[in-house]
């Protein structure tokens, strides 16, 4: 009996091609989205997922009072981990890491820059890795190193290395002493080369008893059953019992962050978790099920549609002892054949735009065929999908009474396209929403793009420095600024885009905030002048000028300074003398207040050349005259350099992500409501072709027809736009309030979504009924 009902509905698609291609590609097309984003929340749901003791796996955050606002962070002091080990019975391992940067590897003449991470003892008591080569025991081993297979693999060409010599940095011999497996994607830490703590250098020497710098990151795996919050304040008054001078560190306090929490709850404000990442996935999990509901919805809309056509069929079937049970099945067979066709087109169509959508992510999506919730998932899409479409037609269509209908006196009433109405105007409202939150999403983007960061970008070049690069820094500044493609240059020890260092330590005479805390770097003469930062009192750094700095806005107002230039302020064991102040300059998120800031004169501590190009210079002549020039004076660092341009951009890529991904959603939603509201209006017409014959004979214009066709489609369009303008407004000010420095949304805006929807439906109507208003009522009439 099922066989025949699935042998019926394949003969009632093949009989009615236009109307299944309508049915089966809508299906399709909301099926191939709805796998894409599931397959992307699920990978983003997977992360660090590979650690065998993920459920047990902290990560320490630190509360602290910056300036009378808590701020969180995940810099914490060196000696903590082995503190937290010995002292708290409830931690079973606890390593320290230090934050990724880069360090040159060279093997002969293969010299590689690459990210390390150094790790105390305990790192494998909380990661997993699979060994390739050699085990965790290498890890003791105070110069040893454990590769990744791909640097094992470019530096040697193999991964069967242990004990080969590596030289780091053009200054210290170390051993290859275990190769592992790359890290997968979906991991938080990521490196390429991971480095025993060397506690006999002179950085790891001086941070065994210092407990007021924060310069790392501290883990700690916890005994089944301990208690988080209980942790959190051991923790705390452990650290209080070391530190003798208080700092922001001991007057804020600590959340154990669970490895659970590391990617999609991301986010801290006033010292709480307010989420993060997990909000886009919850949104665009919303937009799969929506754009798959959207699509059943114009199943259900054809199939009622279509109802005066299989009235007959019903009413002859029910008259020859049918029972309404076998026509609902025989119904939803139907539904479900033409779902489980959709999800086969859907599957073509997903491999298809894969890899754009890979592209887009800027990741890459692994498809987990092995896993048997995959297999269970698709079961349940093309069934689920199949009934949901497929329910309100089948209980709807046999629901018919045959006497009504075999007499010719079956009509629907004006009740009966109630439903079919309400489902369009929801479709509408749904795309009127996505369309609204992707302008105000690139507006909000394109907004803070032109945001006056206090510098100038255009030009402006950043080069890795080396050792040899600062030895030989002067000859490389005149060699390049004879050359007539360079405009000016300066070092320091941050790039543009960033902010390394906090300090609390610096104090003024007079009343002033106490505790400020400012960020702060290193750079030397000529500074404010290659990036074109604004000054606004006193002068740029010049040669010579040891124990001076230079303060933005921000940190004058923020240190309680009426005159600043030539005052004196005291930071890190010195009187220093402020000779500038800059507007304040844009380094971290654009979204957000600027960070007050001091820059120190420094000519030592360089990690960082910034170039400002001639103005009418050739790019690319010019960066091969600074790449020759680099490598003449530093042979033995790969060249490497970065548009300060193109670095700020990446500070966008979550947003613009967001804003791409609801484009094209958007989009497909609104392709797939059109098409709809195509068959909608087919079969609509059709039910009509007698009145538009008379009416044609009684003198009745094409442009008449036209808009008596299209007015109820419009309306319907304008009470979507109604309720979903409200409904967009309230989404996007709650997404717009995360931001400080955001756009505001004006009632314009909404007017353009409402007049670029109603123009579309429009279209999709007219292309039905152009046909039907120029066809001859001749032929319409004498048909009838």
């Amino acid at each position: 009996m099922i066989l025949n009902y699935f042998k019926l509905a394949w003969r009632s698609l093949r009989k009615n091609k236009a109307f299944s291609l309508l049915n089966i590609a809508g299906l399709a097309i909301g099926m191939c989205c709805t796998m894409l984003i599931l397959l992307w929340v699920y990978q983003e749901r997977s992360w660090d997922k590979h650690n065998e003791h993920y459920q047990n796996i902290y990560h320490i955050f630190s509360h602290r009072d910056f300036n009378g606002e808590i701020n969180t962070g995940p810099d914490m002091m060196y000696p903590l981990a082995g503190a937290i080990k010995d002292n708290i019975p409830e931690i079973e391992a606890a390593t320290a890491l230090t934050f990724p940067e880069q360090a040159l590897y060279t093997n002969g003449d293969i010299m590689l820059k690459k990210t390390v991470v150094q790790a105390t003892p305990d790192y494998f008591k909380l990661f997993t890795h699979q060994f390739i080569e050699g085990n965790a025991t290498g890890f003791s081993q105070t110069d040893g190193l454990i590769l990744t297979e791909s640097t094992a693999r470019a530096l040697f060409g193999s991964t069967n290395i242990l004990g080969k010599q590596v030289m780091v940095n053009n200054k210290r011999n170390t051993t290859v002493s275990a190769v592992i497996r790359d890290l997968p994607k979906t991991s938080s830490i990521q490196f390429d080369v991971l480095e025993p703590v060397n506690s006999s250098s002179p950085f790891f020497q001086q941070a065994a008893n210092d407990w007021i710098n924060c310069n790392l990151a501290v883990y700690v795996k916890t005994k089944a059953g301990a208690q988080p919050q209980k942790l959190e304040s051991s923790i705390m008054n452990l650290i209080r019992s070391r530190v003798k001078d208080p700092n922001p560190t001991t007057r804020g306090s600590i959340t154990l962050h669970p490895m659970a929490k590391w990617r999609l709850y991301e986010e801290f404000k006033g010292g709480k978790n307010t989420g993060g990442r997990i909000a886009y996935v919850k949104l665009f999990t919303w937009i799969a099920i929506i754009i798959l509901v959207i699509a059943c919805i114009n199943f259900m809309n054809l199939s009622t549609s279509r109802s005066e056509k299989r009235a007959k069929e019903v009413g002859i079937r029910k008259t020859l002892g049918s029972e309404k049970a076998q026509l609902l099945f025989q119904f939803l067979a139907e539904s479900i054949l033409v779902a489980f066709i959709a999800f086969l087109l859907a599957v073509v169509l997903f491999y298809l735009v894969l890899p754009g959508f890979n592209a887009l992510l800027k990741t890459e999506i692994s498809i987990p065929y092995h896993h048997a919730n995959l297999w269970l998932v698709i079961i349940a899409i093309i069934i689920g999908t199949g009934l949901v479409a497929g329910s309100y037609p089948a209980f709807f269509l046999s629901a018919f009474q045959p006497v009504k209908v075999l007499k010719g006196t079956y009509a629907g009433g004006k009740g009966a396209s109630l439903p079919r109405k309400l489902l369009v105007t929801g479709q509408f409202i749904v795309s009127i929403v996505l369309i609204s939150a992707t302008i105000i999403v690139y507006r909000q983007i394109q907004f803070v793009q032109q945001r006056d960061l206090g510098y100038k970008q255009d030009n402006l070049v950043m080069v890795h420095s080396s050792e040899q690069l600062n030895q030989n820094y002067t000859a490389f500044r005149n060699e390049l600024m004879q050359s007539g493609l360079v405009a000016s240059i300066s070092r320091s020890s941050n790039p543009l885009t960033d902010i390394f260092g906090y300090t609390s330590g610096v104090s003024v005479k007079g009343p002033v905030n106490n505790n400020p805390v400012l960020g702060f770097f290193f750079a030397d003469a000529n500074f404010s002048g290659t990036v074109q930062a604004r000054m606004i009192e006193g002068r740029d750094f010049q040669v010579g000028d040891t124990n001076s700095v230079l303060l933005n806005k921000e940190a004058v107002k923020l240190l309680g300074l009426k005159n600043p230039v030539g005052q004196d302020i005291k930071w890190a064991g010195r009187d220093r003398r402020v000779v500038g102040v800059i507007d304040n300059m844009v380094m971290l998120s654009p979204y957000e207040a600027p960070t007050p800031i001091l820059i120190n004169y420094e000519e030592k501590w360089s990690n960082m050349t910034t170039i400002r190009l001639a103005e009418h210079a050739d790019v690319r002549k010019a960066i091969a005259q600074i790449e020759q020039t680099y490598k003449q004076l530093s042979p033995a660092t790969p060249f490497q350099y970065q548009f300060v341009d193109e670095a700020f951009q990446e500070k966008f890529d979550n947003e613009q992500l967001v804003g791409k991904l609801a484009l094209a959603f958007s989009g497909l939603a609104i392709f797939i409501c059109c098409l709809g509201l195509f068959g909608l209006v087919a079969s609509t017409i059709e039910r009509r072709t007698r009145e538009i014959g008379i009416r044609k004979v009684l003198g009745a214009s094409v442009g008449h027809l036209l808009v008596l066709m299209s007015k109820d489609f419009i309306i319907l369009v304008g009470i979507a736009f109604l309720v979903a303008i409200p409904a967009a407004w309230w989404l996007m000010h709650e997404w717009l309030a995360n931001y400080a420095y955001r756009v505001n949304i004006h009632i314009g805006l909404f007017g353009l979504v409402g007049l670029l929807i109603a123009c579309i439906a429009i279209l999709t109507v007219s292309l039905n009924a152009w046909r039907a208003a120029l066809s001859n009522p001749v032929k319409t009439l004498r048909n009838e």
